[in-house]
């Protein structure tokens, strides 16, 4: 899997600059490494190939986000009645990446859970 290619949605995911990126560089290599010891990526059809890139770079951003640990909150108010929303990355990057491994299901399968006759 290019490297190139999974930072370039890695980007696009996060929003990040390529600055911020290369602090996080490793985690996208072991994503990577990850994502290559579960299928074999030179035997994969163009069309599932950039499924598995994209979902590669959502999972990374998944650890990113885990590992910064990064959270917005906005505050409103109005009057005597205030509105606080707080809204972790991480929240957001779990999200992403439970759709991501819905979307790649038939290409890597990551439950490891299941029941088997003996």
């Amino acid at each position: 899997m290019s490297i190139k290619e999974v930072i370039d949605r890695f980007a696009l995911v996060s929003g990040l600059e390529q600055e911020d990126i290369s602090k996080w560089i490793f985690i996208i290599v072991d994503c990577i490494k990850y994502f290559e010891s579960m299928v074999d990526v030179s035997k994969l059809p163009d069309y599932k190939y950039t499924r598995l890139v994209n979902a590669c770079a959502v999972y990374a951003y998944y650890k990113y986000s885990l590992y910064s640990l990064i959270s917005t909150t906005s505050k409103f108010k109005a009057g005597d009645i205030e509105i606080t929303q707080s809204e972790s990355i991480s929240d957001k990057a779990h999200i992403m990446w439970q759709q991501e491994k819905i979307a790649i299901a038939d290409i890597i399968d990551f439950d490891d859970f299941c029941f088997k006759r003996v």
